[in-house]
This record gives C-alpha cells, structure tokens and sequence, in this order.
C-alpha cells in the first residue's frame, strides 16, 4: 500500500507539471532549449574523450611498456642528449632483450607495409603489417581463427612464414582458413601458417614516437617475422634514426644495420616484475655503455601505455580543453536554467501558499517542483539528441585525426538521458527550496 501510495503521488505531480508546462509554454521552452544545448555540447565531447582516453587494447595495454634507452653509437653535434626519452633500438639489441626472456612477455616491433598477392591470381593488395621478433601475438593479445604463431626456431632460421587477417585471407583466397596457403611479396613466397581475426588498438600507440599512421589506428591485416621480411626486401615503413644523428624517412629500405628502427615492448603482470625488468634494462644498457657501444648515459627506463601515449601526445590537448570547455558551457546553462526555474516557481506563490494552508508539507512542495524540473530535464535531453547527432556531424566534418569517432551509440544516448534528468533535478534543487521557505501567510497576504 505505501508503495502503490508514492507511485499515486508521483503520477499525481507529473500531471500537475505537464499541465503547468503546458499553461507556461514560453519559459518552458526556454528551459527545455537551454538545457538541451549545454546538454548535448558536453556528450559530443564526452564521446571523443572517452574513446581517446580508454586503453588502446582493454585488459592488455595496462601491462605493457615500452622500452627506452640512449642508444646512440657516435657523438652528435648540437644534440648531446635526447630531450625525450628515445625508444628506438638496432636490431641486435632488440634480440638480445627479447632473448633474455627477462618478462612475461616481449616483442620487438615496427610498422611495415607490403604488397601481397595470391601467387596463382594477378591481383594484389597494399597490406598494413608489422615486422616482429618474439611473442608478438601473445604480447598484444592478437586473437587466432586458425593455424599456429611462428616458433622460435622460425624466428632463428627466418623461415618464409607469415600470419594474415581473415579479411585478407577472404580477399586473397575467398576463404578465411588460407593456413598452409602461400602469398607472395617481393617475389618472394611466404607460407601462411596462421590467419588471424580482424585486430586493431583502438588508439595507435605503437610507433607512437615516429608519429606512424597518426591518432587512430588500422587494422594490421599482416604480421611477419623480421628476418624473413628483411630477406624477402621488406623493410619498415620508416627507418628510423640512423648513425649520422639524423631521422631517416626512407620506406621499405633494409639497409638498416646502421639504423635504430625497433620498438621493444614487454609485458609485466606484477610491480615487482616490472621492476626486474627495470633493473634487468638498466644492467644491459649500462654494459652496452661501459663496452663503448652507447656513447651517452643510457637513460634506460620503462613507460607505461599511457605514460608513452601523454609523453609523445598521441591524444591532442584540445581534446580535453574542449571538455572544461563544453563543461563549463554546461554549467553555465544550468546557472541559466536555474534562473528561469526560480521565476516560473516564484510566479505561482499563491497557489503554493493556498496548498500549504490546505496541509500540504514542505516536503510535498519540495518534492512536486523538483519532479516538475526533472520534467523539463529529461524534456531537454529529448531535444538534446538530434543536436548531439548535429555536433557529431560536425566534428567528423573536420580535418582532425580522431574526426572518424565521433559517432552516435545506444550508450550515448543512456547517458544522455539520465544526464538530462539529474542536470534538471540538480538545477531544479535551489529554486524549489527557495518557493518553500516562504512562510504561507506572507504569500497568501502579498497575493
């Protein structure tokens, strides 16, 4: 019965604000719009920032670091020490700190891009790939549909092997299960040995320091053992930065002996694992020093996922100064609305008097204007929903890296609405009480 009485009395007062709503249509209107605009301006950069600020592979990336050191092997005008941490490295120390098996997981890594084709058909592709050595798919979580990884006696010997995405292998074969087919590169034929499902970051964090394929990442449709790919005339996208001191941009070069163009990547479950490392990382760099190899103080250190993503600024700034700002144009609005609440509640202090002098409590009047502004609250949020699609339109409009994810989800749109009823009790909280506390006689005399 006492439930069955609330819900009479909350239906009770969202008939009496509907009916009011309707008798005061202007400023109902008013608060409806202003609410609905500051509303749908803080989802639109909501959306953005938390797409950008999430971890780049959920469940994997928290684990992962990147490995830096001062690798440089001749002194370099001008630029005596780096003013960045620098996670470029040859491919003779890659090996050696991937053959270490010094973490849970590791994996040397740089971005590539080849043409591959179907030895028995003419037509090919431009694939986005990754060179690697070590546990590659282990370390970032790439998930397998069929076939095996490579071994590491593949690794040693730079077997022809290699592993393709499933749509790839659609593309190549007409089916996904291409394993033991063969594709071609360069003239040269790789065995596929496994075919993976289609994988991305959602953010592109590896390669993050030479700025490869911008803030969004694709889908990495190849993945190729090093020494195989280097073989075959398959070089990195970039060469990195070479013993001259200068970054090279040269593409699909393997002339790269004389180059650092790999990043090291490990996987560390516990702190005390992630400092063996550290302290393993830091012995090696040292020795490498010490031997004469690395000319400067190595600065050898460990960066999370997210610390290497804010040192390199993988996600723009104005991402997040546009949320203060779209927030603060949010609470700007709500001073607003609570404006023209106060002067819509104050305007009907008689009829608040005559229910107090009739029994009503404080708490009834309370609790009946803060439901009416709840009202206009999710009313706003309705209307906030086509100018949220409008906002998102217009971000995917501009020239920007991270334009492609501004897109409207069910998710959104939850938050959107509960936003919109908690903005209009909130705003709705101070002008309620304050037609409350006046006393019932003083209204029903000045009335």
């Amino acid at each position: 019965m006492r439930i069955y009485g609330a819900w009479a009395m909350i239906h009770y007062y969202l008939r009496l604000a509907m009916r009011r709503s309707c008798m005061q249509p202007a400023i109902s209107l008013l608060v409806v719009l202003t609410m609905a605009i500051g509303v749908a301006a803080c989802m639109t950069t909501a959306t953005i920032f938390r797409a950008l600020e999430g971890e780049p592979l959920p469940g994997i990336s928290d684990h992962l670091s990147v490995v830096t050191i001062d690798a440089r092997e001749k002194m370099v005008d001008g630029n005596p020490t780096y003013t960045t941490p620098d996670s470029l490295l040859k491919l003779r120390d890659a090996i050696a700190l991937i053959d270490a098996h010094q973490a849970s997981g590791q994996v040397a890594l740089a971005q590539s891009y080849a043409q591959i084709g179907n030895p028995e058909r003419e037509q090919s592709y431009i694939a986005n790939g990754l060179m690697a050595y070590g546990a590659v798919f282990q370390v970032l979580g790439v998930p397998l549909r069929f076939g095996r990884p490579w071994s590491e006696s593949e690794l040693a010997s730079h077997a022809p092997v290699a592993l393709i995405d499933s749509d790839l292998a659609e593309k190549l074969f007409g089916t996904e299960d291409a394993v033991g087919r063969s594709v071609q590169m360069n003239t040269h034929r790789f065995r596929v040995i496994g075919v993976t499902a289609p994988w991305k970051p959602r953010i592109a964090f590896l390669g993050a320091a030479q700025n490869m394929g911008g803030i969004l990442a694709s889908n990495t449709q190849l993945f190729i053992p090093i020494g195989a790919a280097l073989d075959a005339g398959l070089g990195p996208a970039s060469s990195g930065e070479c013993d001259n001191g200068i970054a090279a941009v040269t593409f699909g070069t393997v002339d790269v002996q004389g180059c650092r163009w790999l990043e090291v990547w490990v996987s560390t479950t516990t702190p005390s694992a992630e400092a063996a490392y550290q302290s393993f990382l830091s012995n090696y760099a040292q020795g490498q020093h010490d031997a004469g190899r690395f000319v400067y103080p190595p600065q050898a250190e460990l960066y999370g996922t997210r610390a290497w993503m804010a040192l390199n600024h993988v996600v723009p700034n104005d991402v997040s100064l546009n949320l203060v700002f779209a927030g603060a144009f949010l609470l700007l609005c709500m001073m607003n609305v609570a404006g023209l609440l106060t002067a819509r509640f104050l305007r009907r202090v008689a009829d608040v008097a005559i229910r107090r002098a009739l029994g009503a409590s404080v708490r009834q009047i309370f609790e009946q204007h803060l439901i009416e502004s709840g009202l206009l609250g999710l009313a706003g949020g309705v209307a906030a929903l086509p100018l949220t699609w409008l906002g998102m339109w217009i971000v995917r409009k501009q020239p920007v890296g991270y334009a492609p994810i501004a897109q409207f989800s069910l998710s959104v749109f939850v938050g959107l609405a509960m936003l919109s009823l908690l903005v209009g009790m909130v705003v709705g909280i101070l002008p309620a009480w304050r037609v409350c506390k006046l006393p019932p006689a003083m209204q029903i005399k000045e009335s």
